[in-house]
């Protein structure tokens, strides 16, 4: 065989040989990019059990769970897009290609869509999370609006067995029963204030952290949908409003 020949062979093998390697590459990269989006979105569904749809708190979480797996989804979504630059022909890969766009598309919709989602669900896990706190208070003060009403220590014995939770009193007061009422009364009421303080003081610190937390996951939020917008664009028939907005500011 001619030493021309044996040249031209060696090369058209050596490139069928590279064209493998680049469908296997290409394949195994996508590959990878949908395992790690399925390993992601495993860990946040299994860590959301129990299910509980009907409190805020738990909602919140769910938000703040999908917000810390975003960067590993944006990652893993561009690499099942790069797939496509070492085997740009490949059917397969292209399918793939317009399904994460659509759906970087439609995600960036729900991050812009969960900030103001974030600060209603904060306000009523707030209201929540302080509502105990003023159920005792009133019923502190009911219990010495009763004390109040009564007039002798046999109206007191009949009021306080009427209550769920009954205080026990000493078969004989050691004090005349005017003394006891006017006793009875102020350290409910010291213990009504003391517990109204504690309840504004909860609900500072608790508005506090939620507010630090709630601007935090905002500006995330933001610059996420910014990085699956720009992956959306890839594909024009993925542009929606949030996609448009963030490639005019391009």
């Amino acid at each position: 065989m001619p030493i021309a020949d044996q040249i031209d062979d060696f090369i058209e093998s050596d490139s069928d040989g590279r064209n493998r390697l680049k469908v296997r590459t290409s394949r195994a990269i996508a590959l990878i990019g949908w395992l790690l989006i399925g390993f992601n979105l495993n860990g946040v569904i299994f860590s959301s059990f129990p299910l509980k749809l009907a409190q805020p708190e738990w909602q919140l979480n769910l938000i703040t769970k999908f917000l810390s797996i975003s960067t590993s989804l944006l990652l893993s979504a561009m690499l099942i897009t790069l797939a496509l630059i070492f085997n740009p022909k490949e059917k397969i890969l292209n399918d793939w290609n317009r399904l994460v766009t659509r759906l970087a598309s439609l995600f960036a919709v729900a991050l812009v869509l969960s900030i103001p989602l974030q600060f209603y669900l904060g306000s009523r896990a707030l209201t929540n999370q302080t509502k105990s706190a003023y159920v005792r208070i009133n019923n502190l003060k009911s219990l010495a609006k009763g004390i109040t009403s009564t007039n002798s220590e046999n109206d007191l014995r009949l009021y306080l067995a009427t209550l769920p939770n009954q205080p026990k009193l000493p078969d004989k007061l050691d004090a005349p029963f005017p003394v006891i009422k006017q006793r009875a009364i102020a350290n409910l009421q010291a213990e009504i204030n003391t517990a109204i303080e504690n309840a504004k003081t909860q609900k500072s610190e608790a508005l506090q952290v939620f507010l630090a937390e709630a601007i935090r996951n905002t500006a995330q939020c933001i610059l996420i949908a910014a990085a699956f917008s720009a992956l959306a664009g890839l594909n024009p028939r993925s542009a929606n409003f949030v996609t448009k907005f963030f490639d005019n500011l391009i």
